[in-house]
């Protein structure tokens, strides 16, 4: 059995994601280096990554809040949920909820648990409607939508 890095001429090389791991990844690094160091005919570079202290715990999380968006200023749907049992009460917080925001017409979806929900719901329409555009940065809602 001959083992070599090169492709055997009929071989076809893909590349899938399963097949990528983090050792693979370390392994074709640590292969370019040493290619780049042989063309350059310089000594191997060492590991960047060997060298690099580890994150904090604290550097973590703080680099995950600014990729996620935590702790910057809420969105209209994060304080109509925050503030959802104040809208509808306390009695049908826990059977419905709001379901998306189309910034764009200012319609909020609300999603019920049952007919009878929907229907209390659509009867008390406009004081939800009125609490809601009440609430900071959602005064341009306009339309409620119950299913």
């Amino acid at each position: 059995m001959l083992l070599s890095a090169y492709p055997r001429p009929n071989e076809v090389l893909s590349c899938q994601p399963s097949q990528l791991t983090a050792r693979r990844l370390k392994r074709n690094s640590r292969m370019e280096r040493a290619l780049v160091a042989d063309f350059l005919e310089l000594p191997i570079a060492a590991d960047p990554q060997k060298e690099a202290m580890p994150m904090t715990m604290r550097e973590a999380v703080e680099k995950a809040w600014e990729n996620w968006g935590i702790g910057e200023e809420s969105s209209p749907e994060q304080t109509i949920s925050e503030n959802w049992h104040k809208i509808v009460g306390v009695g049908f917080a826990g059977k419905c909820a709001p379901d998306s925001l189309n910034e764009s017409t200012g319609t909020l979806f609300i999603k019920t648990a049952s007919g009878p929900v929907k229907q209390e719901l659509g009867l008390s329409r406009k004081k939800i409607l009125a609490k809601i555009r009440k609430l900071e940065s959602c005064a341009h809602v306009t339309d409620i939508r119950i299913s």
